[in-house]
């Protein structure tokens, strides 16, 4: 579960192409065209496939500049990282006609000890926990991804990198997309999970649970096993300074082990979320409600917490797994359209896990 401070927003309404939030994705060879690599190599294939060259221990890949308009960001990686071999993630942005420092965002091995960087600040900007936030707006940034073997001839294997950018004075501004209504009446069978039948940590487990209904859902839909028990998703994606198991790229990291395409977005409204479910792709949307803002909910209040959205139902309602409930069988839950959005947008500013399959 992701904690933070409750505070009451109220969502207005806008409709502006500047404010959205910006999506910069490098899953294929030729996005990386423009990075510079150092003592690493690219596959050869269509997809992203980026591993040290022959007998080097160490390397870099910077990727050329992104162009955002931004004073936040949010970086994600998809990975495979063997015993012995770790990667590490870093950001910079372009503050008028310099760049800032690269702040370290993360290490990150599957199986291994995994942490964020918690004293990662300047005069420019921080690090808090997994989102850069600027002291100004940005026009550019960069990702610099290092990679570490132990073993030559054992690399760590980049398959994809994403970045959502954003304005914070934007995050609690829902867009005016009117909705087409043609995800209303649609449901995806995604399979249900309680975070609260685990004792002993369950109860901060939603972020874990919520990956496990997903890749549970993808499982099926691809004819393979991709969900491990929650307690071992959980402990997969534990962040050891984070202290817990709510670090937003972390959850998208390990779904990416599972050979999916992962990362972290921020959507506008459930308009926009209504495309995703029209294609077969649920969603995890990060949450925050108080006492009587949320009909139904399975707990009184939170200040951070992630649900699944699985659908809509014919009036445009949100249907949701959310793993609050006390057990698998009341997980399914409907929520009211206007609440469900304000607890969303109004809390995380539209933060969502995507896991889509290859």
């Amino acid at each position: 579960m992701r904690f933070k401070i409750l505070v009451l927003w109220f969502v207005v309404f806008v409709n502006s192409a500047e404010a959205a939030p910006q999506l910069w994705q490098a899953f294929t060879t030729t996005s990386m065209k423009h990075g510079t690599l150092e003592h690493v190599q690219l596959g050869t294939g269509t997809n992203l496939k980026v591993t040290l060259e022959k007998n080097m221990k160490t390397g870099s890949l910077e990727t050329g500049i992104i162009p955002v308009n931004a004073d936040t960001a949010i970086a994600s990686w998809n990975a495979l990282t063997p015993e012995n071999t770790y990667l590490e993630v870093e950001i910079r942005a372009q503050v008028g006609t310099r760049w800032t420092q690269y702040y370290k965002i993360a290490r990150w091995n599957n199986d291994g000890e995994k942490y964020s960087f918690a004293k990662e600040s300047d005069t420019d900007g921080r690090i808090s926990t997994d989102t850069l936030k600027l002291k100004q707006t940005t026009r550019g940034l960069q990702l610099r991804i290092s990679f570490y073997s132990s073993l030559a001839g054992v690399s760590p294997t980049l398959t994809g990198l994403a970045v959502v950018s954003s304005l914070a004075s934007q995050h609690f501004t829902a867009d005016s997309m009117i909705s087409n209504r043609q995800a209303w009446g649609l449901e995806l069978p995604v399979p249900v999970h309680s975070q609260m039948i685990y004792p002993g940590g369950g109860e901060v487990w939603c972020s874990p649970t919520s990956v496990t209904m997903m890749l549970g859902y993808w499982g099926t839909k691809l004819g393979l096993n991709l969900a491990d028990p929650v307690p071992t998703a959980a402990k997969s994606m534990w962040d050891t300074v984070y202290d817990g198991s709510g670090n937003w790229a972390f959850n998208m990291a390990y779904a990416s082990s599972k050979g999916l395409k992962a990362y972290v977005h921020r959507l506008s409204g459930f308009a926009q979320a209504e495309g995703y479910i029209s294609k077969g792709i649920p969603l995890a949307l990060s949450i925050a409600w108080g006492v009587n803002e949320l009909e139904g909910a399975h707990i009184a209040k939170s200040g951070g917490h992630l649900v699944v959205l699985r659908g809509f139902t014919k009036t445009g309602d949100v249907i949701v797994n959310d793993p609050a409930a006390k057990t698998d069988a009341g997980v399914r839950t409907v929520y009211k359209r206007s609440e469900l959005e304000q607890a969303w947008i109004g809390h995380s500013g539209g933060v969502v896990y995507v896991i889509e399959g290859q």
